[in-house]
Order: C-alpha cells, then sequence, then structure tokens
C-alpha cells in the first residue's frame, strides 16, 4: 500500500490525486466539502471520515461526480450488518459441528460391533468353506477358471446374506439395550460362540 499524510496547505492536492482519505483532524466544522472538492478532484476516489465532529460534509461530497463520502456512521452500519452475517455464519457453522459431531459418535459406536462383525465374517466364511469342501470331489472336474467362478460365487452369496445383519448392527448405539438383543439373536442364528 503507497499511505501518504499531508498537512493541511497540501490538503486538496492529496486529496484529489489519491484512491481513498480517511479525515480526522481536531476541526470543529467539514473541511472537505463539496465546493473545494470541485476543483481538486482528479479522479474518482473514496472519503472516510473518522472523525468527530465530521470533516467532511458527506451530503455535498457525494454531490461531487466520482466521490464517494462515508461517515462514522455509516462504518457502525457496515460493521453491524457484518456482524449479523457473522451471527448467522456462527449459528450454521455451530449447526454442521452439531451434525458432525453426532456423526462421528454414531461412527465411534458403530466401532463397538466391529468384534461381532468380525466374528460374523469369520462364521460365515468357516461355513462356506466346509460346504465346498463337502462338494469337492463333484468339482474336482472344473478346470481353474471353473473353480474361480464357483469361489466368486460362494463368496458373493455370503456377502449378500451378511449385509443385512452386519448393516443393522453398524446402525444399533452399543449403549442401548436393544444392541445387546441383536447381539444375541445374531449370535444365536449363527452359531457364534
Amino acid at each position: 500500500a503507497n499511505i501518504k499524510t499531508a498537512l493541511m496547505d497540501s490538503m486538496l492536492e492529496m486529496v484529489g490525486t489519491s484512491h481513498v482519505t480517511f479525515a480526522c483532524t481536531g476541526a470543529m466544522e467539514p473541511i472537505l466539502y463539496q465546493e473545494n472538492l470541485e476543483g481538486a478532484m482528479q479522479r474518482g476516489a473514496m472519503l472516510v471520515d473518522i472523525s468527530v465532529p465530521r470533516n467532511i460534509d458527506d451530503v455535498g461530497a457525494n454531490k461531487v461526480e466520482g466521490v464517494k463520502a462515508y461517515n462514522v456512521d455509516d462504518l457502525k452500519a457496515v460493521v453491524a450488518a457484518n456482524q449479523a452475517r457473522r451471527q448467522r455464519l456462527v449459528l450454521e457453522a455451530e449447526e454442521l459441528m452439531q451434525d458432525e459431531v453426532q456423526s462421528f459418535k454414531e461412527w465411534c459406536h458403530s466401532l463397538d460391533n466391529v468384534p461381532m462383525i468380525a466374528r460374523l465374517r469369520s462364521r460365515a466364511e468357516e461355513i462356506r468353506i466346509a460346504e465346498m469342501l463337502k462338494y469337492e470331489r463333484k468339482l474336482s472336474g472344473l478346470s481353474a477358471q471353473e473353480r474361480e467362478t464357483v469361489e466368486r460365487l460362494t463368496k458373493g452369496i455370503v456377502a449378500k446374506l451378511l449385509h443385512g445383519p452386519m448393516s443393522h448392527m453398524k446402525t444399533v448405539d452399543p449403549e442401548l439395550s436393544e444392541s445387546e438383543a441383536v447381539i444375541n439373536s445374531i449370535r444365536a442364528m449363527f452359531r457364534i460362540l
């Protein structure tokens, strides 16, 4: 940023060539007003009066072509609008955070059922392998590719059968009594010790 300061005797020349001017003096009345700005302005500019009492006659200054003047009250309105917007964003962020915390808690609870899910998968695989071994003689005439197809087929069937119980276990809160009943039912159905 190219920031320059100026004394009163070069004020109009500096204001006339600047993009943005901040005014803050000890003057008791406006020192920048329509009449002295009209001859001095060489470009469009923003004038910001941060003094009390005001150093810029913003009503008159805004009549000068290319000039936009603001005062402390305008800045207060901008600050208030920004604070209201930030407050809305904070509320949205808090709501999003609560949703994410709830999702995280649910995920953590689902981890409590992971050992049972692993045992269920293991038990299903034991059953699948035992059944494959029963039919080993009948499958002995198959080519390697055909045997691989049978393997994929049986694994796919097992996966589809387990999908419902495993999905249900992932959604049940382990801290609720319902969880124990679900796990006991699955344990009994699949004879998992």
